[in-house]
């Protein structure tokens, strides 16, 4: 905090860790995003809860008819053939040349369904500088500065193509619910998961105006009791600010409209 209480403001961290890797979500959504899924989110069909894993999965017995998975040289190099023309944008060529890129997926999907923060699977994303608050009539309000460390992100699911996304969707679905299924508890799905994973980004606000916090320790949290009471995920989201909130929302909208429109062709 800027105790001078100057416009300038003061460089803090907001909090060990904050949101690392919020594009790659919205990747997931339309990569991985069955109608089903979203014909489920939009109508409230009810779910599964499945248990998040930033761990490596332990293996599990298959099931006698189930093949066995490809390995994930194999796996990341058809994502990265079917992909590469998603995005012109030289950011997303990077990230789909880490590896692990399904196994990954389906660990953000399911931290993100429980309202954790996946930072530690995708911790490439890391966004660089600091948090920023300042002071203005007497209160701390974050600095707008401070968003434009995830406009990179923001830039990235904008430019995505859904409908290539969508298509390649169909090629790795089942893919992710054997991955999904090494550390799922038993009858939960991916599809299920997924929808809640979704239903957390689309109930975050997008705050136009100034966002007071106050400090908590070394921390600092939101003064507004409702904003502080979203999950872990969706304070993260939040914090990469308005414009790039609304790439995200956006995208996952736009999926949705296409894989619906799908689910009604007959």
């Amino acid at each position: 905090m800027d105790s001078n209480g100057d416009e300038n403001g003061a460089m803090v961290k907001l909090e060990r860790g904050a949101l690392w890797g919020w594009g790659l979500v919205v990747l997931v959504a339309a990569v991985l995003a069955g109608a089903g899924v979203w014909h489920g989110l939009l109508h409230g069909t009810p779910h599964t809860p499945a248990t998040p894993s930033t761990e490596g999965p332990p293996v599990a017995a298959r099931a006698p008819d189930t093949p066995p998975l490809p390995s994930s040289a194999q796996m990341d190099a058809l994502l990265r053939s079917r992909l590469a023309g998603a995005s012109s944008r030289s950011e997303f060529g990077a990230w789909l040349r880490e590896p692990d890129l399904l196994r990954r997926v389906v660990a953000v999907v399911a931290n993100m369904a429980s309202g954790e923060s996946p930072r530690s699977v995708v911790a490439f994303l890391a966004p660089r500088g600091d948090f920023r608050v300042r002071t203005h009539d007497g209160r701390s309000v974050i600095s707008k500065g401070t968003y434009t460390r995830y406009d990179t992100l923001g830039l990235v699911v904008a430019s995505l193509d859904s409908t290539l996304l969508v298509d390649t969707y169909r090629e790795v679905r089942k893919l992710a619910e054997q991955l999904h299924q090494e550390s799922a508890p038993p009858g939960s799905s991916f599809d299920s998961t997924l929808e809640r994973a979704f239903a957390q980004v689309l109930a975050v606000p997008v705050l136009d105006g100034e966002v007071e916090v106050m400090p908590r320790g070394a921390l600092y949290v939101y003064a507004d009791p409702a904003l502080e009471a979203l999950t872990p995920a969706q304070k993260h989201l939040l914090r990469m600010g308005p414009a790039n909130l609304r790439h995200i929302q956006g995208k996952v909208r736009e999926i949705s409209l296409k894989l619906n429109q799908q689910a009604a062709r007959p």
